[in-house]
């Protein structure tokens, strides 16, 4: 099963990355990420693939989605005025 993590590169998301990559059933980790908050360093050594944009370009999401078994919404902005 390929799992889509958004938010993948901050340390809450590398972590569960870390963990799925590693479970019995799943096949593909697929990350998502802006990189606005998170880094790519976060993932150094884990078996997932980053993909450098945005949750919201609608184009992206029709590319990765389709044959996705779960994905796991960790995407924020971690600031209310920046969210504004």
């Amino acid at each position: 099963m390929r799992i889509i993590v958004t938010g993948g590169a901050g340390f809450i998301g590398a972590n569960l990355c870390t963990e799925l990559a590693g479970a019995a059933g799943v096949d593909e980790v697929v990350v998502v990420d802006d990189l606005s908050t998170g880094r790519r360093a976060n993932l150094a050594g884990v078996d997932a693939t980053l993909v450098e944009g945005s949750i919201l370009d609608q184009g992206l999401l029709d590319e990765l989605v389709p044959g996705a078994g779960a994905i796991i919404h960790l995407a924020a902005r971690p600031s209310v005025p920046r969210s504004l």
